[in-house]
């Protein structure tokens, strides 16, 4: 199977608060854009062979474009877009997670990327060693309920066959309103689940093999 994978970042976060918390992050443009690189090394070793794309929304200096680029198939800086940059800089952090991927989806439908498999890994995270492509290799939607929850899915990394993204595209565009309203977006994304589940076969993985810092404390994900 074709895997695209879409890499969503954000290396240089503004200074202002989330709905949640003041501080949005806790790391420095550099650390983030060191953290980003291990998240696409990790993708160009766990999944050979699939085309990676990186959707960014950050004022780049041109060594940080260029590396991005090059070690890209597809990279989309949403930055220059004033309205865009506003969803993501704002309090709401499901609205810029929710405008970026949106925007990405439009990018691969206009420019007709033909693959399989969607797989979204969100930037500063990586593939870990117990990461498993053959749990994702397969026509299912691929995700992890959050402690078993199924009103909370986890966003940092999923997987949609073909086939579903249309669906989840037009699902975005229909739930900006909540988004605006800072409604977290891993339960709009359980939403959606439940939305599809009577039509797509959807498998519930416990161990993604993912880690990375969290962006708004000392914590660090292993799941």
């Amino acid at each position: 199977m074709k895997n695209l994978v879409l890499i969503t970042s954000v290396i240089n976060t503004p200074n202002t608060p989330l709905s949640y918390i003041s501080n949005r992050s806790i790391y420095t443009k550099e650390q983030r854009f060191e953290q980003t690189k291990k998240t696409i090394f990790s993708v160009k070793e766990k999944i050979p062979d699939s085309v990676v794309m990186i959707v960014e929304c950050s004022e780049l200096t041109e060594s940080e474009a260029c590396f991005f680029k090059e070690n890209s198939d597809h990279f989309l800086n949403l930055y220059n877009f004033e309205n865009i940059r506003h969803n993501v800089y704002g309090i709401s952090k499901s609205l810029g997670e929710g405008t970026m991927t949106y925007h990405a989806l439009n990018y691969i439908e206009l420019n007709n990327i033909h693959y399989d498999n969607l797989i979204k890994i969100s930037g500063r995270y990586f593939l870990s060693d117990k990461f498993d492509l053959n749990k994702f290799d397969n026509d299912s939607i691929v995700i992890k309920y959050i402690e078993g929850n199924r009103e909370n899915v986890f966003t940092a990394l999923y997987k949609l066959p073909q086939k579903v993204v249309e669906i989840f595209k037009k699902f975005l565009n229909d739930n900006f309103n909540l988004m605006f309203q800072c409604v977290g977006y891993e339960v709009l994304f359980a939403n959606f689940i439940q939305q599809v589940i009577t039509c797509f076969d959807v498998k519930n993985v416990h161990v993604m093999g993912l880690e990375g810092a969290v962006s708004v404390s000392t914590d660090y994900y292993v799941g």
